[in-house]
């Protein structure tokens, strides 16, 4: 078996200024781009818990709804056309 060497005051280790540089980066790169992935995920999440409170609060009409209005909305356009109809006939009873 190799024996490793003992650390202690007097041990030394030799890298060259470039190596560090790039160490450097590299650590600077990946603790940018770890919190910068960190803070996407706070704001989905916190997006999806605002969404999840309002579940309740419908921000878009229910399909019910709509279906509701639209029968409403027939029935007024029914309604107007028989006041039309009528219009129509004692128009023509006074034209006579």
């Amino acid at each position: 078996m190799s024996q490793l060497g003992k650390v202690d005051e007097k041990s030394s280790l030799n890298i060259s200024l470039a190596y560090l540089l790039q160490i450097i980066v590299v650590s600077s790169a990946a603790a940018w781009a770890y919190f910068s992935v960190n803070e996407k995920i706070d704001n989905n999440a916190q997006e999806t818990r605002n969404l999840r409170g309002n579940q309740n609060n419908y921000i878009f009409p229910d399909i019910r709804t709509l279906e509701q209005q639209v029968i409403a909305l027939e029935k007024d356009v029914l309604v107007l056309k028989a006041e039309i109809e009528f219009y129509k006939q004692q128009q023509e009873k006074n034209e006579q």
